[in-house]
């Protein structure tokens, strides 16, 4: 039998219980079939999930010791992690699915769910037999938006599973998902991380300065990924401050002006899900400036999310009261239901640049 005496290096900030059990998992070999991770967008999730996919397939696992992965062996070089993403921007997905024995669907741009047609692509892609005679791995993201048959199609692939085929969901909402699926899956539960691991965490691998890194560890609410992508992507930190400005300008703007900046975010004929995508995306960045708004009126200056924008929260806000503000923050989480329950985005936001 071989000794196992592997290093793992895995970039995570924060979350090192589950990269340790997943570590601990590969060194036994006892690796299980299916697996949850769950938790917030932005944690690292879908990258653990393709540096443990690499770690199982990289040829020094082979041999029983050295770095997983170890980045040089055919394997490593065909599934993009590490400093791959590094050098990404913004929200680009980075390549993995040239591999033969990795395979990842994920929601497509303007559909609402992940199709059975793509669960029976993927559930076949991992029936076939190993290219290198190991394991076969398949990620699903955004598993919360499995369709009913998909989520069906999968669920007996779960239920005579296969040797070495790994199944890893990926989802922001564990309740969404189906209870037969979740019983019948390791879950691994992904939490929010300190700002100050954050920090530290921008300063030592990105080579972030002492300002981005106090800025963007604030900014990210907890979520590493996010605070990179703010770090390494000029547009995606540009459209994140449009979106944020345009909520502060609420509070000096009449009615039709406000309806003229949703307009201009959305585009004139806002439709199908890209739109609910943005409106969420709107709502969660329109959520924490309300919350500094409040904290901002209780003299709590350093708890405040959006440090960057906190004069001229100070003075677009200076009218608001504590108890509009909380009513306003309501309508804000009820707006969420209202987009899946299908109601048109625009009217969703309208609905809260009226109540500013």
């Amino acid at each position: 039998m071989v000794k196992n005496d592997f290093k793992i290096d895995w970039p995570l900030a924060g979350n090192t219980q589950i990269t340790d059990y997943l570590a601990k998992c590969i060194a036994k070999d006892c690796v299980a079939g299916t697996y949850i991770f769950c938790g917030p967008d932005n944690l690292g999730k879908t990258t653990i999930a393709r540096y443990f996919a690499k770690s199982l397939l990289c040829r020094s696992r082979l041999t029983g010791k050295g770095i997983l992965p170890c980045g040089e062996c055919p394997s490593c070089r065909q599934i993009k992690t590490g400093a791959e993403e590094k050098a990404g921007a913004g929200e680009k997905e980075p390549a993995g699915e040239t591999h033969g024995d990795f395979h990842i669907i994920k929601q497509e741009k303007d559909k609402k769910n992940i199709s059975i047609e793509a669960v029976r692509g993927f559930i076949r892609s991992l029936n076939m037999s190993s290219f290198l005679g190991t394991y076969k791995i398949g990620v699903v993201k955004h598993a919360e938006s499995l369709s009913p048959e998909a989520a069906n199609a999968l669920l007996k692939t779960l239920e005579e599973p296969k040797d070495g085929v790994v199944i890893i969901l990926i989802t922001g909402n564990l309740d969404s998902l189906p209870a037969t699926i979740v019983s019948r899956s390791q879950i691994l539960q992904f939490h929010p991380v300190s700002s100050g691991l954050i920090y530290e965490y921008l300063l030592e691998e990105y080579k972030a300065s002492r300002s981005e890194a106090k800025n963007y560890s604030r900014l990210c609410l907890g979520r590493p990924a996010l605070a990179v992508k703010f770090l390494q992507s000029r547009e995606f930190k540009d459209n994140y401050m449009k979106q944020a400005e345009t909520f502060i300008g609420f509070w000096r703007q009449d009615i039709n002006e406000r309806f003229s900046a949703i307009t201009e975010i959305l585009g004139v004929k806002p439709s199908g899900q890209e739109a609910v995508r943005i409106t969420r995306r709107l709502l969660e960045v329109w959520q924490g400036l309300a919350r500094d708004r409040l904290l901002l009126t209780y003299g709590l200056n350093d708890l405040i999310q959006h440090q960057a924008a906190e004069g001229e929260l100070k003075k677009a806000g200076r009218e608001a009261a504590v108890p509009r503000l909380l009513s306003l923050i309501k309508k804000m989480r009820q707006a969420d239901e209202y987009l899946a329950a299908n109601v048109n985005p625009r009217m969703v936001l309208e609905n809260i640049a009226i109540n500013v």
